[in-house]
């Protein structure tokens, strides 16, 4: 139900209009019981798994910012999210993934339904900016450390094509979370005039992507249970005999409110009241036994409501926020949700603009020209909901398990439907795998509380971290002129600590010392190879940064030594390439054994941190400029000339000192064979090296040590003229059957 065009957020139209506003805000705030403590009880022994990456955001192909584009994916970044819709929203329902356009034949299709002219105005949007490809979805998604949701288009799509998109997919290396097949088709009647009729014509879909990947979650949808849009239609799901998904999609938008701020709270609070007894109890009953849910369109009210032309006013509000993160919360813990997450990356739940520039793509597509929107200017901001969800993902997003949490005591809120209000306070536990625990705390009073936090009947002692996002005024808006507004701020406490009125607050209190090793060239984890460079993370590692000024590598920096000992004891000391006080960078010892092994951090001879570690034979990774193993390759190009002498292209562009901003530049392969040596770690163990560009092999001339540099690996590959217009195209390695992480090369 997502809309192409969300109105942008103005933050004067979230300030009180009269003093009788004012009044009416501040009588509906106060606490219905007068008490300003609570106490929150955690147990460990009561957990709940949580699938990685668990909230995300809902995507739309027609915002005219591209992305690739630096500024937007900067800001992107930090809200941490875990899974990236694509294509979403309505303009889904027309998309060619092959051309990553809205074909004017298919959008026809739906002259006759209400969403008709919103596929027509989609139609100028993307081609406006010149399409919106899949892989640069995908490279975005990886850029952000996100996994892809796709959106299916079976309204005019085929199996067949599906099934190329399933393949290509593979091929690309692309990391899709879930398949959706057909978004929101109950509220398109002529194409799908029963649930049973949508299941039917969707079974060959959910095959052409099974026979591609077997192990794909594939998900079909349900009817939106807050608004009832589609009576009968959960029904004929529930009745269908062959139950062949994997997960059932649903967009909870409760209707629009009416009213002060106020009401609109209260009707938001009596919706969060529900949010769990509605995957517990309603839903399960479509089955198969065992299915999955995915939410991957909500928001704390409908945007804007067709029927009346209002727009919601709680959206991208610090409210919004709180709305946000308690919603994702109360999800998490049911073990049944496999992902979920607002709408949408560019307005209410991530980057907004001063400028939006729908008119500028629209007018140049009406005159048949594209628009580099890279050049434009449109101003953008974080929202106040998304630095909530911020504080949320940071924990939930990198969390295995959630812990039963339990509120007692503090405020109540008005909530439409619950005679007796709802706490004001929500919180959810949640621990890693290495045994961190955090705690993240909703207050959606104007009544600050002091709360005791007890840990299996015990309260908590230390000084925690903190980290949250507050304000006096729920209203409360970003904007371009004043980004930070709301903004994520951090802190910290001894027990018990203080929660602000209308905040979402994260409390660490377990951060034990381990060390968390990742590859360094792609910050993934997984096993690791002699001779290669890592990335340890933990605190204490050493007191002040250093770097290693010569080779061979030392062994120690300051104080700080690093000892490997091996699956048959054997005890080596790491050379030692860069220390901080929250990580380091090394290198694997040469001869490390095969198996699990141990990792040792000592200062001054005294241990400081412990980790645990897998050693392989190889462990390809490959560097990125933009220093996470993601977007634009580390690379050279070379190509050679009629004369046989080798002239360099440029490869990258970057913009100096700004996040993200590395951008492929275009490479031709006209005039002469181009060369590409690619530089990673992890590789030099290998027997048999294989690289893809584009999902095509491509000729590796030499796969082993870059020679200059300790760890530092080189992989030279001969790239095709068959390659060229490909555009902006995957490049992964793989080594003695181990797949690299996947960086990107633009070719002309």
């Amino acid at each position: 139900m997502a809309l192409a065009h969300t109105p942008p957020l103005d933050p004067a139209m979230m300030t009180f209009q009269n003093i009788g506003l004012i009044l009416a805000l501040t009588a509906a705030c106060r606490p219905l019981a007068a008490q300003n403590t609570a106490v929150i009880d955690i147990d460990t022994t009561r957990t709940a798994p949580i699938h990685p990456g668990f909230s995300g955001v809902n995507a739309e192909a027609s915002f005219p910012a591209e992305s690739w584009d630096y500024r937007f994916n900067a800001l992107a970044s930090q809200v941490h999210y875990g899974w990236v819709r694509f294509p979403g929203g309505d303009g889904s329902d027309a998309f060619n993934w092959q051309t990553g356009e809205e074909v004017s034949a298919w959008a026809d299709l739906f002259s006759s339904t209400a969403i008709g002219t919103e596929l027509q105005s989609v139609q100028l949007d993307i081609a406006g900016k010149g399409g919106a490809r899949l892989i640069d979805a995908a490279n975005r998604a990886n850029l952000l450390g996100a996994a892809l949701i796709i959106c299916i288009n079976g309204f005019t799509d085929t199996p067949e094509s599906i099934g190329q998109l399933a393949a290509y997919v593979k091929a690309n290396r692309i990391k899709v979370g879930a398949w959706e097949l057909s978004n929101e088709p109950y509220l398109y009647s002529s194409f799908f005039p029963t649930a049973t009729a949508y299941l039917d014509q969707m079974k060959p879909y959910r095959d052409a992507i099974k026979a591609v990947d077997p192990n794909a979650v594939v998900a079909v949808f349900a009817s939106n249970p807050l608004s009832n849009s589609a009576p009968g239609w959960d029904q004929a799901i529930a009745a269908y005999a062959n139950k062949y998904w994997d997960a059932i999609t649903f967009h909870p938008y409760p209707p629009q409110s009416k009213g002060a701020f106020p009401q609109w709270m209260a009707d938001e609070c009596g919706d969060l009241s529900k949010a769990i007894s509605t995957v517990a109890t309603q839903l399960p009953a479509l089955g198969p036994n065992g299915v999955q849910f995915l939410v991957t369109e909500f928001d704390p009210s409908l945007g804007l409501d067709r029927s009346t032309g209002a727009t919601s006013i709680t959206n991208g509000t610090l409210w919004g926020g709180i709305y946000t993160a308690e919603y994702l919360m109360r999800l998490s813990a049911v073990p049944s949700v496999l992902y979920a997450g607002p709408h949408a990356i560019a307005g209410y739940a991530g980057v907004s603009a001063a400028t939006d520039h729908y008119s500028d793509v629209q007018n140049a597509a009406k005159a048949g020209k594209t628009i580099d929107t890279l050049s434009l200017d449109f101003g953008f901001y974080l929202t106040a909901q998304a630095n909530a969800m911020a504080v949320l993902n940071g924990v939930v997003n990198s969390a295995a398990a959630y812990n039963q949490t339990a509120v007692t005591g503090g405020a109540t809120v008005a909530a439409t439907g619950v005679a007796q209000g709802i706490p004001a306070l929500y919180a959810a536990a949640y621990s890693s795998a290495t045994g961190a625990l955090s705690l993240v705390i909703t207050n959606k009073s104007a009544t600050a509380h002091q709360v005791t936090i007890r840990v299996n009947g015990t309260p908590a002692t230390g000084t925690f971290p903190l980290q949250f996002v507050a304000g006096a005024d729920p209203t409360a808006a970003n904007s371009f002129q004043t980004p930070n507004t709301v903004a994520v701020q951090t802190g910290s406490s001894t027990n018990p600590v203080l929660v602000p009125a209308y905040s979402v607050v994260r409390v660490d209190l377990a951060t034990p010392a381990v060390a968390t090793v990742v590859s360094s060239a792609n910050f993934q984890p997984g096993p690791v190879a002699p001779q290669q460079l890592v990335t340890a993370f933990g605190t204490g590692f050493a007191s002040q940064e250093i770097t290693a000024q010569s080779q061979p590598l030392p062994p120690i920096l300051g104080d700080t030594s690093i000892a490997i000992t091996d699956s048959t004891g054997t005890v080596r000391t790491a050379p030692l390439v860069y220390v901080s006080p929250a990580q380091a960078s090394f290198l694997i010892p040469a001869g490390a054994a095969s198996g699990a092994a141990s990792l040792t951090v000592m200062r001054a001879g005294a241990v400081v941190l412990t980790g645990k570690i897998t050693i392989a034979a190889i462990a390809p990774g490959l560097y990125s400029m933009n220093s996470n193993g993601a977007g634009v390759a580390a690379a050279v190009a070379l190509q050679a000339n009629g004369a046989g002498t080798l002239g360099q292209l440029p490869v990258f562009s970057c913009q100096p000192g700004v996040p993200l901003s590395c951008l492929s530049s275009p490479l031709s392969l006209s005039g002469g064979t181009v060369y590409l040596s690619l530089f990673g770690t992890g590789i030099r163990g290998a027997s048999a090296v294989q690289a893809f560009v584009a999902g095509q092999s491509v000729p590796v001339l030499y796969a082993g040590p870059q020679g200059n540099f300790a760890g530092l690996d080189q992989v030279n590959l001969s790239l095709p003229p068959s390659l060229t217009g490909t555009g902006e195209a995957s490049v992964y390695i793989v080594a003695d059957g181990t797949a690299s992480n996947m960086v990107t090369i633009k070719l002309q």
